[in-house]
């Protein structure tokens, strides 16, 4: 079975075929095997499929830069509709990227 395994994970690159595709290459080929097996047996011989890369953060925020000053002092209480008016947009999606 652990042939098997480093057959289809050598055939993958030797990279991209963690547990869940070496499990559902060897079911494809008519293996009855359980995937907690699969992934036993790849641990005790120290195959590892590719990692997913960690979603990187869109804001950065600069060290140097100073804090907004505070224009409406904490009263978003209006006299009349649209005089006062705050928002905060991190992060806006657009067409160029």
């Amino acid at each position: 079975m652990t042939h098997e395994i480093t057959v289809i994970h050598l055939a993958s690159r030797g990279t991209t075929y963690g547990v869940a595709r070496a499990h559902a290459e060897l079911r494809r080929l008519g293996q009855c095997v359980n995937r907690k097996r699969v992934a036993r047996l790849m641990r005790e011989r120290g195959i590892q499929g590719a990692h997913r890369r960690r979603c990187r953060s869109l804001t950065r925020p600069n060290k140097r830069a100073r804090p907004a000053s505070e224009l409406i002092g904490r009263d978003f209480d209006a006299d009349i509709p649209g005089t006062k008016l705050a928002g905060d947009i991190t992060f806006l999606p657009t067409g160029e990227g």
